[in-house]
């Protein structure tokens, strides 16, 4: 079936008796919750199989860009027709006639000829056409219900890309040890979250070189996607709906009934049970076959075979 919000709120009022949720609650904050709770009771294999195509982004640069400082734009003529912006962005400032250099942050693109900073580069309009500026990206968007990273690999058939996974601490010793490059084939990258409403992004170094739509395929592990309408349709595999149903109605219950049971004894019940057993034994049915490690010991003994101890000598006396 189907499940939509509204079948679920339905369950929530018949574990009331029929009435609606005190004003006090958010409704879809309990069903949110019941979800988040649903992805982290355990490592369900259908929220592994997710894929997406990740894009690289280019450095780009210009020599005649003019500043409006009462909006903070800078302004240059399509210059930024190739530039997609994610938070976190940052332009460098090489030169111009009254312009403060340094490295500043990017608010917003408002279009293809201007990109709104975050602080001031001078405090009055410079209107020569003489500064000079340079972005090197070095982040790539990721998907926005991305739990785990499990592999990145090149998807491009015709330039071969590597990620090299690090840590954030790397990557930063990296870009502080190194003049700034960009490299077409090899990129150190960590995961970090950015935003006010932070969204996963990778850090990477170097930037890339130019801009490239589907270079990099990942695979992850997904999270829960909140829900913001009570029309919206809830997407879990029919083999976890029952359980999803059963917490949404643990949630309630435990927040309008905490006087019978509390939240954390009727989620114990439900982590025990039945329900939740067999979604499991189903989600491990979806493939029970796996090849051997790669490059394990097993691996090597196979490939070395029974007589590769060629010099055999006495053990210690």
């Amino acid at each position: 079936m189907v499940l939509t919000v509204n079948k679920v709120l339905e369950q929530m009022r018949h574990q009331l008796g029929g009435g609606d949720l005190s004003t006090e609650l958010d409704k879809l904050g309990v069903l949110n919750e019941a979800g988040e709770h649903l992805f982290g009771m355990y490592p369900w294999r259908w929220a592994t199989g997710r894929s997406a195509l990740l894009d690289l982004r280019g450095s780009l640069s210009g020599t005649t860009a003019t500043w409006t400082a009462a909006t903070k734009t800078l302004t240059a003529a399509s210059a930024f027709t190739n530039y997609s912006f994610v938070s976190g962005d940052e332009i460098q400032i090489i030169d111009g006639t009254g312009a403060t250099t340094g490295v500043y942050k990017i608010a917003s693109k408002t279009s293809s000829s201007a990109i709104v900073l975050e602080t001031s580069l001078a405090s009055g309009n410079l209107s020569t056409g003489d500064i000079e500026w340079a972005i090197y990206p070095g982040t790539i968007s990721l998907p926005s219900d991305l739990g785990e990273i499990i592999s990145i690999q090149s998807a491009n058939t015709t330039s071969a890309y590597q990620i090299c996974l690090t840590s954030v601490d790397q990557i930063n010793y990296f870009r502080g040890a190194n003049a700034i490059t960009t490299s077409p084939a090899l990129f150190y990258a960590a995961l970090v979250w950015s935003g006010t409403t932070p969204v996963p992004i990778l850090e990477v170094w170097p930037s890339p070189g130019a801009n490239s739509t589907g270079a990099l395929r990942i695979f992850y592990r997904s999270r829960w996607t909140r829900i913001f309408t009570d029309t919206a349709q809830i997407e879990i595999p029919e083999i976890v709906e029952t359980l999803y149903i059963q917490l949404a109605r643990a949630f309630t219950a435990g927040y309008e009934r905490n006087e019978q049971a509390s939240l954390s004894q009727r989620l114990a019940e439900i982590h025990a049970g039945p329900i939740f057993e067999s979604a499991k034994r189903q989600d491990g049915r979806a493939q029970s076959q796996f090849m051997h490690i790669r490059h394990g010991g097993a691996s090597r003994r196979r490939h070395l075979g029974e007589g590769w101890l060629v010099n055999r000598v006495a053990g210690p006396i």
